[in-house]
């Protein structure tokens, strides 16, 4: 299994991501988020090629965070910035 990347940065606000899977006709593959912040929108299962789309929520925390979702057994890593300090 592949993936067209291994990472990908969010801003603070959220947003969406996809990544495509390849894979020898008639292997099947998941993929699971590992942070509750993460949502797997489509693609969540496979065979063959295919691409999984991941959603990310706001983070209001004045702190960045890093989660990773599974796919295929590889891991894909999100980052996202922190919401900016107000005063």
């Amino acid at each position: 299994y592949a993936l067209s990347a291994t990472s990908t940065s969010v801003g603070n606000s959220g947003g969406s991501a996809s990544v495509n899977v390849t894979s020898a006709s008639g292997c099947s593959w998941t993929a699971v988020s590992n942070a509750a912040w993460i949502t797997v929108t489509s693609g969540a299962s496979g065979s063959g090629n295919g691409t999984v789309s991941i959603s990310v929520a706001q983070n209001t925390a004045t702190t960045s965070r890093t989660g990773t979702v599974t796919i295929a057994g590889q891991t894909y890593t999100v980052q996202q910035s922190a919401a900016p300090c107000t005063y």
